[in-house]
């Protein structure tokens, strides 16, 4: 069973990621006017960039394919990175839109300047390494902008009149999930060295750490969005 889901780890991903997307859109009428419903773009946009990323690499005949690998670019680092930028920006719309303290506010479009900054300005600087590697700083950056935003959504939480309705909030879980994929997932790139054809065993053991980091992270993004009330039915409470 654990050679099974070794083995074919990506194709399981996707078939959680679309399970995820669906119940989403199943939902979005009941998240209507609530910026719920952005989370559910994001877990649409998620599984399409996702199968846009697999056909680079299970159907390399495709056309779009083609002429991207003609310009010789043949390795995903670049995708990887461009969807992992998108991904940052996207985490911290959603705890700007969610978060109502102005300071809180103010904090996160420094956080996103700096992050931008820091992302582009190595881009620029270090384009090569951009195009065929997966740089440690970028998962770093990513980890401490993620932890500020969930941080400073759980206070002001804590702070307001609806914390017994925590449990309902759908915020309270896509927080949990990305905090924990996050703290799992980062400490797996310093041993990057190791993720080659000639340590069989690290490799599999990372699918199987991704795997069970994806399976836990999308499985509570689901339970969330069935489980959990719309923001107006908890402001009322």
């Amino acid at each position: 069973m654990i050679d099974f889901l070794t083995r074919n780890f990506n194709f399981i991903i996707y078939a959680l990621e679309f399970l995820t997307a669906i119940v989403g859109l199943l939902c979005i009428k009941k998240y209507k006017n609530t910026t719920t419903r952005y989370f559910i773009y994001f877990l649409v946009y998620i599984f399409m960039v996702e199968i846009f990323g697999a056909s680079l690499i299970y159907f390399p005949k495709f056309p779009p394919v083609q002429i991207i690998r003609s310009t010789g670019v043949n390795s995903l680092n670049w995708y990887n990175l461009f969807w992992f930028f998108g991904s940052i920006v996207f985490v911290l719309y959603y705890f700007y839109s969610i978060i109502k303290l102005d300071s809180f506010k103010v904090a996160i479009k420094i956080i996103g300047a700096l992050f931008s900054i820091s992302m582009l300005g190595h881009f620029f600087l270090y384009f090569e390494l951009f195009m065929h590697s997966h740089p440690k700083i970028y998962q770093i950056l990513g980890l401490i902008t993620t932890f500020i935003c969930i941080s400073l959504y759980l206070i002001e939480f804590l702070k307001s009149d609806s914390i017994l309705q925590i449990f309902k909030t759908f915020g309270f879980y896509a927080s949990i999930g990305l905090f924990l994929w996050w703290l799992i997932i980062t400490p797996i790139i310093f041993f990057e060295n190791y993720n080659t054809i000639a340590d069989w065993d690290f490799v599999n053991l990372k699918r199987r750490i991704f795997l069970c980091a994806n399976i836990f992270m999308y499985s509570t993004f689901t339970f969330a969005l069935i489980w959990c009330k719309p923001e107006q039915e908890i402001n009322k409470v």
